[in-house]
C-alpha cells in the first residue's frame, strides 16, 4: 500500500489516538521513521482496555505493525507492555514475530509508563526534547486499540464507530466493553448493569488524569478508555471537586517549598527543567517576575504524581501546573528556552512509582480486581450525540442536516483534509435530529 493511500484511509476511517489526547493518526504517520513504539502500558490502575485489546486482538495490531512497517519503512515497531502482562499475549504469535521487525519490550510495572516521553525513554533509550514530539527523535507512539482500529479500518472496511471503555472502581465487577460512540454515560453504564450510583460519582478515565463528569449529558468519545466509579467522599472525587480558587489558597498558606513535587515528577527525572513546586509558588502568591516559572507547565503531561505522591501537605500541584498550562494555550503563549535534554537524571532509579505504591496512596486497594470480564453487551440506544471534537486540533464540520436518514457507519462529519481533525460517523442508524457547533444528534 502507498503511503498516500494509508493516509487517506486513516483520516476517512475517523482514527484518532484511542488512549490520550485524540491526536488524529495519520497526522503523525510519517515516511521514513525509525521506530514505531505501541503504547500497550495499561497506564494507570483500575483501566483493562489493552488488557482486551491484546488478549483478543494481539494478531490483528501484529499484522498492523508490520503494514505500517512496509509502508512507513520504519525499521522496527516496539511493543511496550508490562512484564506483569506479558501472560496476555498469544504464545503462538510472540515466537512467530522472533526475528521480526516486531519487537515487544517488557518495561517496569511503574507509573506513569504510558506518558509518550517515559514510554519512549524505556522502550528505545531515547529522550524526546523538551516542548518536542516522538517523530523529533525518529519515534512515533500508538496506542494498542488505535493499531487495531488502522487493521479494522484496512482489513474489513470499518469506520470508528464504537470504543472499548473500562468500567470499574466501586462496582461489584470490572468489564471491558465495547460502545457506540455518543451514548451518554448513565446509558452506558445502566445497559450494562450497572443501575445502583447512589452516593457515588462517576470520572472518564484513569483515577490520576481522568475528569468528572455528568453521566446524563457526557458521552463515550473515540478517546474514552475508562468510566470509574467511586464514593462521592473519596479524596480522588473530593480533590476533582476543589475549586481552583480554594486550590490556590491551599497552596499559598501551607506549601513549605520542600520541592517534593518536583523531585519525583517523572519529566524532570528524565531531564525536563521542569520544576513544578515553582509553578505553584508562582500561582498561588502571585509571583509574576520570572515568566519561566509560569510557562515551563507547557511541560507538564499532567500526570499526578506530584500530587498523589510527592506533596506532604496533600496540595494539588497537578491541578495548579495544568490550570497555567491550559492558560498559556488559551493566550497563544509558547515556551521558546525549550533544550534536549542529554541523560535522566542520576536520582531517577530510586524515585520510580510502582504501581502497588500508586494504588495504596490513592487509597484504592479495595477497587482492585484481578481480572476484568469481556463482555458483549447488545448496546441499543435511542439517541446518540455524537461530539464534533472529539481529537487534538479542528473541529470536523457537520456534513448532515436535521431529517436526514442515516446508517451506522455513514458520515456525518468532516475536517478539512489540510487542517488537524478528522472524519466522524453515525454509531447508530436513524434520523439527525439536531445538528449544533458541538454535536450531531442521532435518534434511532
Amino acid at each position: 500500500m502507498e503511503f498516500e493511500k494509508l493516509s487517506e484511509l486513516v483520516f476517512n476511517a475517523g482514527i484518532v489516538g484511542a488512549g490520550g489526547a485524540g491526536f488524529p493518526t495519520h497526522k503523525k504517520l510519517a515516511k521514513g521513521v525509525k521506530q514505531i513504539v505501541v503504547n500497550a502500558a495499561e497506564c494507570e490502575p483500575l483501566m483493562m482496555v489493552d488488557h482486551h485489546v491484546l488478549a483478543k486482538h494481539f494478531g490483528s495490531v501484529v499484522k498492523a505493525l508490520n503494514l505500517l512497517i512496509d509502508v512507513l519503512g520504519a525499521e522496527e515497531a516496539i511493543i511496550g507492555i508490562k512484564g506483569k502482562n506479558m501472560h496476555l499475549l498469544d504464545k503462538r504469535i510472540v515466537d512467530e514475530i522472533k526475528g521480526t521487525k516486531v519487537k515487544i519490550h517488557e518495561i517496569p510495572d511503574i507509573y506513569p509508563a504510558g506518558d509518550e516521553v517515559v514510554l519512549v525513554y524505556e522502550t528505545t533509550g531515547k529522550i524526546i526534547p523538551e516542548g518536542s514530539i516522538p517523530l523529533m527523535v525518529g519515534v512515533i507512539v500508538l496506542n494498542a486499540e488505535t493499531l487495531y482500529n488502522i487493521y479494522s479500518a484496512v482489513e474489513k472496511g470499518e469506520n470508528v464507530t464504537r470504543k472499548y471503555v473500562s468500567i470499574g472502581g466501586d462496582v461489584e465487577r470490572d468489564v471491558v466493553v465495547r460502545a457506540p460512540i455518543g451514548i451518554t454515560i448513565r446509558e452506558l453504564l445502566e445497559d450494562a448493569g450497572y443501575t445502583n450510583l447512589e452516593g457515588k460519582a462517576v470520572i472518564n478515565g484513569g483515577p490520576m488524569m481522568g475528569k468528572l463528569v455528568d453521566i446524563d449529558t457526557d458521552v463515550v468519545t473515540k478517546t474514552t478508555k475508562g468510566v470509574l466509579v467511586f464514593p462521592e467522599t473519596h479524596s480522588v472525587i473530593q480533590r476533582r471537586r476543589m475549586p481552583m480558587s480554594m486550590t490556590l489558597k491551599r497552596a499559598s498558606a501551607a506549601c513549605c517549598n520542600c520541592s517534593m513535587c518536583s523531585d519525583v515528577c517523572p519529566r524532570y527525572l528524565l531531564g525536563y527543567n521542569l520544576r513544578v513546586d515553582k509553578t505553584l509558588r508562582a500561582a498561588s502568591h502571585g509571583e509574576v517576575q520570572n515568566a519561566e516559572n509560569f510557562t515551563q507547565a507547557a511541560l507538564c503531561c499532567g500526570c499526578g504524581v506530584c500530587t498523589v505522591i510527592g506533596c506532604q501537605q496533600m496540595l494539588n500541584p497537578q491541578a495548579i501546573s495544568m490550570e497555567v498550562k491550559g492558560e498559556l494555550a488559551r493566550q497563544g503563549y509558547r515556551r521558546e528556552n525549550n533544550k534536549a535534554p542529554q541523560e535522566v537524571r542520576k536520582e531517577r532509579a530510586g524515585r520510580l512509582v510502582s504501581s502497588d505504591v500508586l494504588i495504596d496512596k490513592l487509597g484504592i486497594r479495595r477497587f482492585v480486581k484481578t481480572t476484568a470480564a469481556r463482555e458483549d453487551f447488545d448496546f441499543d440506544p435511542r439517541i446518540v450525540y455524537i461530539p464534533l471534537s472529539q481529537h487534538v486540533g479542528k473541529p470536523a464540520t457537520p456534513t448532515v442536516k436535521e431529517g436526514d436518514k442515516v446508517k451506522v457507519s455513514d458520515v456525518i462529519a468532516v475536517t478539512d483534509a489540510t487542517a488537524l481533525g478528522t472524519t466522524m460517523h453515525a454509531s447508530i442508524s436513524g434520523t439527525v435530529k439536531k445538528v449544533t457547533d458541538k454535536y450531531v444528534v442521532i435518534e434511532r
